[in-house]
């Protein structure tokens, strides 16, 4: 800029002729290639894509934006996310700690099966474990951890009734991850693996009997045409993340750092908050009751366990987490229990 114009730059920006967004444009610009949640998903509409498009580049005046795809338009399976994006061939990208476990087992720690009853605990358990988790991505895979991400309760949805755990027993259920396969087996059902895409088919052909999901997901793909049967008892609720590179991270500005990480908190709380109201939404759409606001109106029959059920899973619930602190390790055993399992009042044992 010439030495002429400066006074030309002030006196404009005084009479008010320059706002914000046109300065902003005088700026270095920091830009984001984002992978987020299913696109299908109630919060990638209400929360994730008005974040990236929006939310995140007012916050800055326009000197930091992004450009959002869902996971599903990536071609991404999402258990490769951690290794992508440190590397740096995701930017910025969300992922499902169970569905990356097979990384390293320290991720479960977040969503052990059958911990959270409600929404309002798990919030609190990661909560809890974030920073923990913060800590161990960083220094294990290379990756900043910006925010967690809720998914609703994970529950049963199957094609014949389920008035008891009981009924469980002997049916091929569709489960994700090791943990919630352990849990399966334990109410005496038998887990099998199957993409989220294949389950409507799997269930009209009888390859299934029931899977698990998120109670809004499930809904959302219309599940409840092949399946009757709504069994609500909360397995676990799918905590995903929001990361970036660690390189990439180290290598911003420090203004642009500082934005992204206050920014981050701004989309973690909007996604617990939307989740919340998502969960008990989709609860009364898929049976049908007035207040279904969010997904549609179904006709599914609901179950729900009893407090005496709830007692005949605790056996089942503490013993797969202590399975997983054997997998995972002292160390681990002792940062969950001092974080998740305090806030649970649950300790587990030192393997």
């Amino acid at each position: 800029m010439k030495p002429y114009q400066t006074p030309l730059l002030i006196f404009a920006m005084l009479c008010g002729l320059i706002g914000p967004a046109a300065l902003a444009d005088t700026q270095a610009t920091t830009h984001f290639n984002v992978i987020g949640g299913g696109s299908h998903n109630y919060t990638f509409r209400a929360v994730e894509k008005p974040f990236w498009n929006k939310t995140l580049p007012d916050s800055s005046g326009g000197t930091v934006t992004a450009r959002l795809r869902g996971l599903s338009e990536s071609g991404l399976k999402g258990a490769e996310m951690v290794r992508l994006i440190r590397s740096g061939a995701v930017e910025i990208g969300m992922g499902v700690f169970a569905f990356v476990a097979g990384d390293d087992a320290f991720f479960e720690g977040i969503d052990l099966p059958g911990m959270a009853a409600d929404i309002e605990t798990s919030h609190r358990v990661s909560t809890a474990f974030k920073p923990v988790l913060a800590e161990r991505m960083a220094e294990r895979h290379g990756v900043k951890l910006l925010a967690t991400v809720p998914y609703t309760a994970q529950v049963f949805f199957c094609r014949d009734p389920v008035n008891s755990i009981a009924d469980l027993k002997g049916r091929k259920i569709r489960v994700r991850g090791r943990n919630m396969s352990e849990l399966i087996k334990a109410l005496g059902g038998s887990p099998m693996t199957l993409p989220f895409a294949e389950v409507v088919t799997a269930m009209q052909t009888g390859v299934i009997d029931c899977a698990v999901t998120g109670i809004g997901s499930g809904n959302a793909a219309r599940w409840y045409d092949v399946a009757n049967h709504l069994y609500n008892l909360p397995v676990d609720w799918s905590i995903g993340f929001y990361a970036i590179g660690l390189k990439r991270w180290q290598a911003l500005p420090e203004p642009a750092q500082r934005l992204l990480q206050a920014q981050s908190q701004v989309l973690e709380d909007r996604l617990w908050e939307e989740t919340a109201k998502e969960n008990h939404s989709a609860l009364a759409c898929n049976i049908g009751a007035p207040d279904c606001q969010i997904h549609r109106p179904a006709h599914m029959q609901v179950s729900t366990p009893t407090n005496a059920e709830k007692k005949v899973l605790q056996d089942a619930v503490l013993k797969i987490a202590n399975d997983w602190g054997k997998r995972c390790g002292a160390p681990c055993v002792e940062r969950w229990n001092a974080t998740a399992g305090a806030s649970l009042g649950v300790s587990l044992h030192n393997p």
